[in-house]
């Protein structure tokens, strides 16, 4: 008995289909992993950022001496901050696609919130070819991000 007149799909022409349907699911898949550590440095970045202003604000209102310590064999920032009559400290991990460089560690003078020293925290973002600075001022403790190309 000979099958005549059979119509469908063959195993080539269902592979491609099949093929052509992963490619759809993977792309956007392989976009969202992107835009997700574009997403987790410009957090990091943000919380850096207010955890700096946090610690020297807690050293001017309660007169007591804050400091942050940063540990580069670990890409980690130890925020010191006076909370209850205690020191508390607050830990945050740099994402493995920032590399930071910077002093050990730098100390918010009490009332004055100034750190007497010119330092500077340095993000180097290979993907987007970006180096982010936290330039200190010296004298006023305030500070200047600034944003250049590598």
């Amino acid at each position: 008995m000979i099958i005549k007149n059979m119509k469908g799909f063959t195993l080539v022409e269902t592979l491609i289909v099949l093929f052509i349907c992963t490619i759809f699911i993977l792309l956007p898949t392989l976009a969202i992993k992107k835009w997700k550590q574009a997403l987790e440095v410009e957090q990091f970045l943000s919380f850096f950022e207010k955890q700096l202003l946090f610690t020297q604000q807690m050293a001017i209102v309660n007169t007591v001496d804050t400091q942050i310590v940063f540990f580069e064999e670990n890409q980690q920032f130890s925020f010191l901050i006076p909370k209850n009559d205690q020191m508390v400290e607050e830990m945050l991990e740099v994402p493995s696609s920032l590399k930071a460089v910077g002093p050990n560690k730098i100390i918010f003078k009490k009332s004055s919130g100034n750190n007497g020293v010119l330092s500077k925290f340095s993000f180097s973002w290979i993907e987007k070819n970006q180096l982010i600075e936290f330039q200190f001022q010296l004298g006023s403790g305030r500070y200047v991000r600034k944003n250049k190309q590598l």
